[in-house]
């Protein structure tokens, strides 16, 4: 049934409402998951279920091909990528972030420009839905960036939400 014999492994930050039950859908799905969330203890039912738990996000970037991320606002994503043991310490080519939380466009920007500065893929890919869609593997996933990450993380996608749309590419500077 599956394409491939072994799934990339994904990095998964965030444990929030949201995150958890996107988190736990892959899981369900077969997908090999490292967890983190600042607060280690909201890991624990993910780990019962099969998840690895990473220490900071730079240690698990270093592991796993794709990163997704899915904060609460946008000071988060912009803490666990640019602070100390974040992810742009051990992001590079042959990588990609998927940052799928809400954030404005100049968040956005900023992260896009600093994982591509280092050689990285990059694609912001905010939802539609709440925690019942979420958990029910119903969210509507909005998608721009690099098509081919897209398309690389799509079996994901599908796996979290019913719809999944690319809207755009980025400019690549």
């Amino acid at each position: 049934m599956e394409e491939e014999e072994e799934e990339e492994e994904i990095e998964f930050l965030g444990m929030g409402i949201m995150g958890k039950a996107m988190a736990m859908n892959l899981l369900r799905h077969g997908f090999k998951l490292t967890v983190w969330n600042r607060t280690l203890s909201r890991c624990d039912e993910l780990v019962e279920h099969g998840a690895s738990v990473g220490e900071t996000p730079a240690a698990v970037v270093k592991k796993c091909k794709y990163t997704i991320g899915m904060l609460s606002d946008p000071a988060a994503p912009l803490s666990v990528v640019f602070d100390k043991d974040g992810v742009l310490e051990q992001i590079c080519s042959g990588k990609g972030y998927i940052d799928m939380s809400t954030v404005d466009a100049d968040t956005s920007s900023k992260i896009s420009e600093a994982i591509m500065s280092k050689g990285g893929h990059f694609l912001e890919a905010p939802v539609s839905g709440s925690k019942k869609p979420a958990e029910d593997g119903q969210l509507v996933i909005l998608s721009a960036g690099e098509k081919v990450l897209y398309e690389e993380v799509l079996p994901a996608f599908e796996v979290m939400g019913k719809k999944s749309f690319f809207l755009s590419a980025m400019e690549q500077k």
